[in-house]
């Protein structure tokens, strides 16, 4: 009786979880999309309404709709994560004004930081300053830091933003 082929085995095995994993990736997707898009539907009705919002009401609306759409491309992100094991991760590198992702990203973070009276200082960041990055994974890695700051910081601390060019370049 010949031994079994210990590789093709496990090569089963690892086929058969990752087929587990994109059914489960899909499944998830489908879950989140669903009710995702009738916050962002309903938020496009509340915009759109009448009577007309209020100028407080229009920002809050206007706030839901960026973290839901920045949700939505996460979840988009979530089902790229089959691509990125497999090594066919597409990056899509453009030129991409610093001072517009970070604007987003601090104004994404501010009702977090509020909720725990922690200041959001902008400082130096007055700046015409393109980068060339793939804009939604700059703005993955802004919004992290951020959520880092406010998270791990002490109540009633501060996070400081700013940007400075140095020898190399920005950083």
């Amino acid at each position: 009786i010949p031994a079994p082929d210990m590789a093709a085995i496990e090569r089963a095995a690892a086929d058969k979880a990752n087929q587990a994993k994109s059914e489960f990736l899909s499944g998830m997707s489908h879950e989140l999309r669903s009710p995702l898009n009738a916050i962002l539907g309903f938020a496009q009705l509340m915009e759109s309404g009448t009577p007309a919002p209020t100028a407080s009401q229009k920002a809050s609306i206007e706030q839901i709709l960026r973290a839901g759409w920045y949700l939505l491309k996460l979840i988009n992100e979530v089902l790229d994560l089959a691509r990125v094991e497999s090594g066919q991760m597409t990056v899509s590198l453009e030129q991409v004004a610093l001072r517009d992702v970070l604007e987003e990203c601090l104004t994404l973070v501010r009702p977090q930081a509020q909720a725990r009276d922690i200041r959001m200082l902008d400082v130096a960041c007055d700046c015409a300053w393109q980068v060339r990055a793939d804009r939604t994974r700059l703005k993955q890695v802004i919004l992290n830091l951020l959520s880092n700051a406010i998270k791990y910081n002490q109540p009633a601390g501060v996070v400081s933003v700013g940007c400075i060019v140095a020898d190399d370049g920005i950083s």
